[in-house]
């Protein structure tokens, strides 16, 4: 029982974590360069401030990237934009 405990966890963490990822809003890369600019974020966020902008861009590079937007959003600093049903 212990065994099969011990090989499903790793299993579990690593479906927790696409999940995650999964939930993402599609938010396009109009550049290209696989992160999203504060223009770019804007486009689906549209109320969206620099210091908005400066409280998702934790590693204060000028871009937002796919990590730091699913902790954003994880962590309530922005919420998830509503779908139009």
């Amino acid at each position: 029982m212990t065994r099969i405990a011990m090989f499903l966890a790793p299993l579990a963490l690593a479906t927790a974590a696409v999940a995650q990822t999964a939930t993402l809003p599609e938010v396009t890369d109009t550049d290209g360069n696989g992160t999203w600019s504060l223009v770019e974020l804007q486009a689906v966020w549209t109320d969206l401030t620099e210091e908005g902008f400066a409280g998702i861009d934790t590693n204060t590079d000028g871009q937002v990237d796919a990590t730091e937007l699913q902790t954003a959003l994880d962590n309530g600093v922005i919420a998830a934009p509503a779908t139009g049903n």
